[in-house]
């Protein structure tokens, strides 16, 4: 029995860190905080919004030669009074008529029913053209929707990078804190023998508590990226600080490429061609509309009494009641047609204010284009002149920490000051600082690049 518990206790042991490791939140890489800050836009959902709102605009249009159908019904109760009044006269000079001063009272009650059916048979193409413009806006709003998509990936790409830029700052400073702490220990054996003063031993002690500010600094930055990504992707804060990526240059692909991929142009093509056929639903003015009708209507008066309220001469009072007089079936159906002919000009101003809409479309496009030319002439540029900048960057990394292990042995040896060790730990420092920024913002100048030639998606920076 003992041996058993043994052998479960060892088990266990052995199992632990497999379990530890199991509950540690993995960290999520880059296409998972890019596919999350996507779903998660707001702005971007509204616009996907937009676009189904256009596709309903779209069924809608279809349907206009849907037949129509309404159902109305009214019962009435009806009531009125006649009173006749006529002087008494002859017929010919024969025939005497008496004085006439009497009124009748009605009442009945109406009940009426009517089922009318409508349809468009005809709208002289206007539909079709219509039609075809709202195809053409939803490809306009489908591909500046992809131009916002690559917006956020810019954004996310850019947080993402600026922790692994921070990561490289943390590490460099850590091994300045661990060359400090063993360059101090130097620097009190040689205060305990007088080789240095205690001025330029304060120095050094300087210079470590610089270099703690930094790293409170660091951690206050890197708190603020990985909220800000929180927002962004809606991922939980403790996924998010397992994030340990590296900062690497990016090779861009996009360089040969042209604008032609842009969204914007995509875009501004489509919109050109939905005005064109907008055009074409306004030409459709003066074309004859058919439409097809039809109705079935119930007529009911019933209960209809008419009483006089004096005597009549000859007939005396007049009393009469009916039961119902209906009407049924009351069915018609028949085709018409709308022709204008004449509107007042209003179907020709409506075709010269759709050409306009055309032509200013044409005109945006044209301009979008020399502006995309120069941007992309730009992204090229900072993009070259980055790579170039990052060689520059390194070597100066390289020299400064050859110049700064040289110091470390000449301070050993007494050669050089603390202040000459303290300057050549801050040259390094700088120069690392300034590799990393060169490499951070070579990154960025190679996403513009990829944005500027309309190629930026999640695998183009992986």
């Amino acid at each position: 029995m003992n041996a058993i518990l043994k052998h479960i206790f060892v088990l266990l042991i052995g199992l632990s860190p497999m379990l530890l490791y199991a509950q540690q939140p993995i960290a999520p890489g880059l296409t998972e905080l890019i596919d999350s800050a996507l779903n998660k836009d707001h702005m971007l959902a509204n616009k996907r919004l937009d676009i189904e709102s256009v596709k309903i605009d779209r069924k809608k249009l279809g349907e206009v030669f849907l037949p129509h159908a309404e159902l109305s019904g009214k019962y009435a109760y009806l009531a009125n009074g006649i009173n006749l009044e006529l002087p008494g006269t002859s017929f010919l000079g024969l025939i005497d008529i008496p004085q006439i001063n009497g009124g009748v009272n009605n009442t009945a009650n109406l009940v009426k029913t009517d089922l009318g059916l409508t349809s468009v048979l005809y709208a002289g193409g206007k539909v079709g053209a219509l039609k075809s413009a709202v195809d053409a806006k939803s490809r306009a709003q489908t591909a500046m929707l992809e131009k916002d998509r690559q917006q956020i990936i810019s954004e996310i790409s850019k947080a993402y990078d600026q922790i692994a830029l921070l990561k490289q700052v943390k590490n460099l400073l850590d091994k300045s804190r661990e060359r400090y702490e063993i360059n101090k220990k130097t620097a009190d054996k040689a205060l305990g023998y007088g080789l240095i003063t205690k001025y330029e031993h304060q120095k050094i002690e300087l210079a470590q508590v610089t270099l703690e500010s930094k790293i409170q600094e660091y951690e206050g930055k890197r708190n603020l990226l990985l909220h800000q990504l929180e927002t962004l992707t809606g991922i939980d804060l403790t996924r998010l600080e397992q994030i340990d990526n590296e900062l690497s240059p990016l090779l861009s692909k996009g360089e040969n490429q042209r604008i032609e991929n842009r969204p914007e142009l995509t875009a501004l093509s489509e919109s050109i061609v939905a005005h064109g056929f907008q055009v074409k639903a306004a030409q459709t003015w003066w074309i004859p509309k058919i439409q097809a009708a039809a109705s079935l209507g119930y007529l009911n008066l019933f209960d209809i009494d008419m009483k006089g309220k004096h005597d009549l001469p000859v007939i005396g009072r007049f009393s009469s009641h009916t039961n119902k007089i209906e009407v049924v079936p009351n069915f018609t159906v028949g085709v018409g047609f709308k022709w204008d002919i004449f509107d007042g000009n209003k179907g020709k101003r409506e075709v010269q204010q759709a050409k306009i809409e055309v032509k200013k479309a044409e005109n945006e496009k044209a301009e979008a284009e020399e502006k995309l030319k120069l941007n992309l002439i730009k992204s090229r540029t900072d993009y070259n002149n980055s790579n170039m900048e990052l060689v520059v960057k390194e070597k100066q990394m390289k020299i400064a920490e050859n110049a700064l292990t040289q110091a470390g042995k000449e301070f050993k040896t007494g050669l050089i000051k603390a202040a000459d060790l303290i300057g050549a730990e801050s040259d390094y420092q700088t120069a690392s600082l300034d590799f990393f920024q060169a490499v951070f913002n070579q990154r960025r100048n190679a996403i513009e690049l990829l944005k500027a030639t309309g190629s930026l998606n999640r695998t183009s920076i992986q």
